[in-house]
């Protein structure tokens, strides 16, 4: 009997509740992809219920809930008092389900940012974001994607404290260039490591784009070769704690890339089609003469004869010269030149050629991406195909490039996972021949272009420029338009980057692992000049001989084209295997550790040929009869080259953590390194690189948990050592094959030794502190991080004097050293969160100063040296105004004193040759005593905001970077004593010094006899017998820099799900797009950006508007 009635009281609640209740259904879907969440949990508060149990003074609470299968459907059954249930999917903010009338629902989940990144992603593990102790940054590619962008790295611009992204030059498919916490090497690579899924990717060292070579050459960059659609999101490792795991090649920073993956569920098809229109930049910024003006300057130089540089060029100084009315226009002016000269010149000023519209262009480019995800039980699958094609706003540049991405993972039993990934792309860069002279570059051409001069003759032929130097004063002729219609530069790309996953858990607390990555690159780049370009018609100056057999002049270069071709293969793999344990222990203590081993290997193969007297239509070229062996040698008319470059490298690390009570948690990891190019010396073949860290969790304290302005509390400290590798050295001797001429008429093979053995040569060093904190206000409606660090790089290597007797002055030694410091804060705010309404604000900024601790300079050196200074320091020659000659006076300490005085200039031959030759009596040591330092390259402050808003079903992105108080010096805009009327300039020089203007700071147009006394001597220094052109040094030509860029604007409308049902899709969104419309700066005229002020040589920064439309179903 007691049994009966124990039955009916625990039936009594049951009963009840059965009588009083109703059922609801409905389907649980991602508002981002439309794709159903199976496993989505939909209950009732469980304080919301409360039963009578029947017993006096006991009342029974009733959890009511149910999760979603695997198509997102769920059933529930509820009392009917129920107004309301909770719709809860990790990753997804949680939603309030209100309830009347209605028994079937369709909801729709957010994606929840910051639950998204409760776990951060280190390419070796995957660490809860509780347990951190190291300093990261993550990026969320929803958040970060831009139409129009080639690659990932440009989309970091402003997005991560202390991640300064700068482009320097706006060519199709060029790279930014990125310090993560400043520069950690002198000489050695300075970019920091990639790695995609677990994959560390070679081939992302970016060059000095400030070089004119180095700018105008095709390049391949293995993370361009990855589809931005395809990346889900990018963490990025900056201090010790989080790099030392990744060993000698993390002393830059890290950044982690994870793509997408499949999910389990239905298919869904996602496409996105993009097409984005390039500006044409506006060459009013570079602050040009027009012909008027150009013509007008001609006509000031051409009245003083005083001046005798380039005295011929110049269409006016052409046209005064071939009438013999130069000497008229001298005594009498314009007004005395005889009608026919008048008209001529005149007519000059009337014909304004727009370089700007022959140079540059608009183009409308386009950007497709279509993707297939989905999963069952026991597999997934990812797959993609995409295309981006950008012709760039410099005529005759372009990027092409496909993708293919394929991505599976198996549950093949229940302990065994395995998984494969596929990133496929084939690309092609197309750009223009420079390489025989600097002015062949587009964008300086446009600099130097007299604006008068027409590009065609009136016949419709090439109109050559009469003003172009040539070959040894020989006049070659040159016509832009010409040299681009008759040549070609292209750059293929092959690419393949396999990764194999496969893991077997060998019980719940311990798990085997390994990946096998592959990276494969394959570059033919072509280029070609027809006999028709000047590319050619130079090269074949060269080669003119006399000869009396043959009467004359002759040139031993065969007629025809020049072609050349470079292949590049290159292969590496990269192979981890890990052990992981990770363990509980009485609720109360979480261990977990990781031991592992890698090994990789890399080989790199070129092949260089070229072949001259080229034909396009029968694809032969013709052999050279060479004059003698010694032209033969040289290097310019080499048929055939091959080099290969292989390294090896061999790993062992561990990691393990300690965290007690969810909230001390300590962290260590070591890493052993060793590479075939230190393993001279056994001792320093491998490198121990380590770090240890801690964190507090503050706000899980009971004396804390009441608070109700700071919800979320964690402190962090650590310390480390991270590694560097200068692959530009070895620990061998180096030498280089030549051909040497020891006895007469007998030519040999000879080694010439570029850098003596060092068998103590090692890896580079960074010691590494930081301290961060990150706090939550207001139940996390405000986030902030803000971390402190030092870097301390030691064994960095760099020239040090030697003993004599070694036969060298200097050697490459691990001695240098360069400190970092500095700090980083982030913000994230949700402003407001209404229902329809809703505004979130991420803003960072950060200070970096670093400081040259060690360096030495060689002895000979002009320039003086940065110890003590910041790496990128720049010097300068302090001017005190003008003198009465037009030149810089300088600062002697506190005194005025003129350039000869300066740099003590004196007469060598004053004896028995005057006024003919000028030298320096300083020695190398006072001359670089002249210099002072002005300031940092570098910015002292960088970061990004930006601002989104939300209303219903419309969205407003702004983005925003900025550099503030950064050193830029301005290339020089002409050389007083070399002004050259054969070419076009600034308005700069109509505003230097003359007894007219004598209020300007920029010197005056001299020439060897417009000063008095031993200003000559000034003049000759200044035009070509300084040693390194010191009139660039001048402090004129330097300024600070401040610029905010705002580089996105997007506005993007989803329609309604009413809609998007009625039409069986999940999601259709549409969105415009503008992209670096804005820039607030200080003054950078003369240049189209602030990026690349003081390059001549760089390729504006593309303006685009986009439209764009994404739909998934």
């Amino acid at each position: 009997m007691k049994k009966v009635r124990l039955l009916l009281l625990l039936l009594i609640p049951i009963l009840g509740f059965s009588q009083n209740s109703r059922t609801i259904t409905g389907q649980v879907f991602s508002k981002t992809d439309g794709m159903p969440l199976p496993g989505a949990s939909i209950f009732v508060d469980s304080k919301s219920i409360a039963n009578e149990t029947g017993v006096e003074g006991i009342i029974e609470s009733t959890s009511i809930g149910a999760i979603t299968d695997f198509d997102g459907n769920f059933s529930l059954t509820i009392p009917s008092g129920i107004v309301k249930l909770t719709v809860s999917y990790m990753g997804y903010e949680t939603q309030i389900l209100y309830i009347d009338s209605k028994t079937s629902f369709e909801v729709h989940l957010t994606e929840d940012m910051n639950a998204l990144s409760e776990v951060v992603v280190t390419g070796y593990q995957k660490v809860e974001k509780r347990k951190l102790a190291a300093s990261v940054a993550q990026v969320n590619m929803k958040d970060a994607q831009q139409i129009g962008v080639a690659s990932v790295d440009q989309l970091l611009q402003g997005q991560a404290a202390g991640v300064v992204v700068t482009s320097e030059t706006g060519a199709p498919g060029t790279p930014a260039k990125i310090r993560i916490r400043g520069t950690a090497s002198l000489s050695g690579p300075q970019d920091p490591l990639w790695v995609i899924d677990g994959l560390p990717l070679e081939g992302n060292d970016v060059p000095n784009f400030g070089d004119k070579d180095n700018i105008d050459q095709l390049r391949n960059y293995a993370i361009a070769g990855i589809n931005p659609d395809d990346i889900k999101d990018i963490t990025i490792l900056k201090d010790a704690a989080a790099t030392a795991i990744y060993g000698a090649r993390a002393a830059n920073g890290v950044i982690v890339v994870t793509t997408k993956k499949g999910t389990k569920g239905k298919m869904n098809i996602n496409f996105s089609a993009n097409t984005f229109y390039t500006m044409r930049p506006d060459m009013d910024k570079l602050n040009l003469m027009n012909a008027n003006e150009k013509v007008a300057f001609e006509l000031s130089l051409a009245q003083r004869d005083d001046l005798d540089f380039r005295t011929n060029k110049g269409e006016v100084m052409r046209i005064l010269t071939s009438a013999n009315e130069l000497d008229i226009y001298r005594n009498n002016g314009f007004n005395g030149l005889s009608n026919a000269t008048q008209m001529a010149i005149n007519a000059l000023k009337e014909n304004q050629t727009n370089w700007g519209d022959l140079l540059y262009q608009s183009a409308a480019n386009t950007q497709y991406s279509l993707s297939i995800a989905g999963g069952a039980e026991k597999s997934d699958y990812y797959f993609s195909l995409g295309y981006y094609n950008e012709d760039g706003t410099t005529i005759g540049t372009g990027y092409e490039r496909y993708n293919i991405t394929l991505k599976n993972n198996y549950q093949l039993s229940d302990r065994f996972k395995a998984g494969v990934s596929l990133f496929a792309s084939q690309s092609n860069k197309e750009s223009y021949v420079t390489g025989t002279d600097a002015f062949t570059n587009p964008a300086n051409y446009s600099r130097n272009a007299n604006p008068y001069l027409a590009p065609y003759k009136e016949d419709g032929s090439y109109n050559y420029d009469q003003d172009i130097e040539g070959f040894e004063g020989r006049y070659v002729p040159f016509n832009f338009l010409e040299e681009r219609d008759n040549t070609s530069y292209d750059l293929n790309n092959n690419a393949l980057k396999a990764i194999f996953d496969a893991s077997y858990r060998i019980n719940n607390d311990l798990k085997l692992s390994t990946q096998l990555g592959l990276q494969l690159n394959h570059n033919s780049t072509e280029k070609y000049g027809a006999a028709d370009s000047y590319f050619t018609r130079k090269i074949r100056e060269k080669t003119r001989r006399y000869s009396s057999d043959r009467g004359g002049y002759y040139y031993f270069l065969p007629e025809g084209g020049i072609i050349q071709n470079w292949e590049d293969n290159f292969f590496q793999y990269n192979w981890k295997s890990l052990l992981e344990y990770s363990t509980i222990i009485g609720d109360k203590h979480e261990i977990e550790t990781m031991v592992g081993s890698e090994l990789r290997r890399s080989n790199s193969k070129i092949i260089a040929t070229q072949g001259f007297g080229y034909d396009k239509k029968t694809l032969n070229t013709k052999p050279i009869i060479f004059p003698n062996e010694s032209t033969a040698n040289e290097s310019t008319y080499k048929a055939y080259d091959r080099a290969t470059v292989e390294n090896a490298y061999a790993s062992f690390y561990a990691t393990g953590s300690y965290t007690y009570d969810r909230k001390y948690t300590l962290f260590g990891s070591v890493r052993y390194d060793g590479s075939n190019l230190f393993g001279v010396d056994p001792k320093y073949k491998y490198l121990p690189l380590w770090s240890t860290a801690g964190s507090w969790l503050v706000s899980e304290e009971e004396f804390f948990r009441d608070n109700n302005i700071i919800s979320n509390l964690r402190l962090r400290a650590s310390y480390g050592l991270q590694g560097n590798i200068d692959r530009n050295t070895s620990p061998f001797v180096v030498g280089e094959y030549n051909n040497a001429t020891i006895l007469p008429g007998y030519n040999e093979s000879s080694i010439v030794v570029t850098s003596p053995p060092n068998d103590k040569l090692r890896w580079e060093k960074t010691e590494n502190y930081n301290l961060g904190a990150d706090v939550g206000f207001f139940d996390q409606r405000i986030n902030m991080a803000f971390d402190f660090y030092q870097r301390k790089s030691s064994d960095l290597i760099g020239l040090k004097s030697v003993p004599l007797e070694n036969g060298f002055e200097f050697t490459n030694l691990n001695w240098a050293q360069v400190t970092n410091k500095g700090y980083e804060l982030s913000i994230a705010t949700r402003n407001i969160n209404a229902p329809n309404f809703k505004w979130t604000t991420n803003f960072n900024i950060s200070h970096n100063k670093s400081h040259v601790d060690k360096i030495q300079i060689r002895e000979n050196s002009f320039l003086p040296s940065r110890e003590g200074l910041p790496v990128n320091a720049v010097f300068a020659l302090k001017t005190a105004g003008i003198d009465e000659n037009g030149y810089p006076l300088f600062w002697k300490g506190d005194e005025k004193v003129s350039a000869v005085e300066f740099f003590d200039l004196v007469d060598p031959w004053a004896d028995f040759f005057p006024g003919y030759l000028t030298q320096s009596n300083l020695s190398n040591e006072e001359f670089r005593g002249l210099f002072t330092y002005v300031g940092d390259r570098d910015p002292k402050f960088s970061g990004g905001f930006i601002n989104t808003f939300k209303y219903k079903n419309l969205d407003f992105t702004v983005a925003t970077n900025f550099n503030l108080k950064q050193t830029v010096v301005k290339n020089l805009p002409y050389n007083p004593s070399q002004v050259d009327r054969g070419q076009n300039y600034t308005t700069d020089i109509l505003n230097t010094w003359s007894p007219n203007n004598t209020g300007s700071n920029l010197p005056g147009i001299v020439g060897e006899t417009s000063g008095s006394g031993d200003s000559w001597m000034a003049y000759k220094w200044f035009a070509d017998l300084n040693p390194i052109n010191t009139m660039s040094y001048l402090d004129t030509f330097v300024d600070e820099m401040s610029y905010l860029r705002v580089s996105s604007m997007r506005l993007g409308y989803s329609l309604p799900e009413t809609i998007t049902s009625k039409l069986h899709i999940n999601q259709l969104r549409f969105n415009i797009e503008g992209r670096n419309l804005f820039v607030f700066s200080s003054d950078y005229s003369g240049y189209f950006d602030p990026e690349t002020f003081g390059n001549i040589y760089a390729q504006p920064i593309s303006k685009s508007i986009s439209l764009g439309l994404n739909v998934s179903f």
